[in-house]
């Protein structure tokens, strides 16, 4: 009988104990979520590869949107609203907002990604990673192939975008291929790095094939025998390579 009183009691004990430690966390929960906010922290994770924004202007975005959280509680801080506000910023690609003990609230950054450029006589852009148009910022020069003239901005976010995702896998082309002048969509003209002589890609319809032969005729000919004076390449007429002087 003692040992079942005694079992009783230790149960007892057990359960009060528990309940103590889940009300204390509830208690220091709740100090937590009405502590104020202490500071906050806004990294852009990739500044080392592209200088697009800073944070002390996606703080001022913040504050002119009424969302920066300095002065509010834990609880009061929404981090989905954070989030939401900074995507609607026209350099911001990815956005994460969280809390940290102490007060603290944490924005991490992550910048969009400009894939090519357009100049048109109607205005200057970039198309980035998600195909998606951004404006271009002067004080900013980014070093990606460049479509001038009579670009669509369909076109430059669907069968261009595709031509310079080649070019960027493309270990030989990447670095040669710069300006792309589009007089109109069947008449493309290429420009290489380091070289005179222009290629003429006429449409883009098996650009692949097209500049592949051009680069069989560069590895295999002319590194032996050495590049001739040519202005042009046209690679318009299908399985040929037509020099020019």
């Amino acid at each position: 009988m003692k040992r079942i009183i005694k079992k009783i009691v230790l149960l007892s004990v057990a359960i009060l104990c528990c309940g103590a430690v889940v009300l204390g966390g509830a208690w220091c929960s709740a100090q937590r979520d009405s502590s104020p906010c202490t500071e906050v922290h806004i990294v852009v994770q990739d500044s080392m590869e592209r200088q697009w924004v800073d944070a002390n202007e996606l703080e001022n975005y913040l504050r002119r949107h009424h969302v920066y959280p300095s002065g509010l509680t834990m609880e009061q801080i929404d981090c989905h609203a954070i989030e939401q506000c900074l995507l609607g910023h026209e350099m911001v690609r990815e956005v994460e907002c969280y809390k940290s003990p102490f007060g603290h609230v944490c924005v991490d950054v992550t910048q969009r990604i400009p894939m090519l450029s357009v100049v048109t006589n109607d205005g200057c852009y970039y198309v980035d990673s998600d195909r998606r148009v951004m404006p271009v910022r002067k004080q900013i020069d980014v070093d990606v192939p460049v479509f001038r003239g009579a670009v669509s901005q369909r076109a430059a976010t669907e069968e261009y975008f595709d031509f310079v995702s080649w070019l960027c896998d493309n270990r030989y082309w990447k670095s040669r291929i710069h300006d792309i002048h589009v007089s109109n969509p069947k008449s493309l003209v290429l420009k290489q790095e380091g070289h005179d002589a222009k290629i003429l890609l006429g449409a883009l319809d098996g650009y692949a094939d097209k500049l592949n032969k051009l680069q069989k005729l560069y590895t295999k000919g002319f590194d032996e025998i050495g590049y001739p004076e040519c202005r042009e390449y046209d690679l318009r007429f299908e399985g040929q390579v037509i020099s020019r002087k």
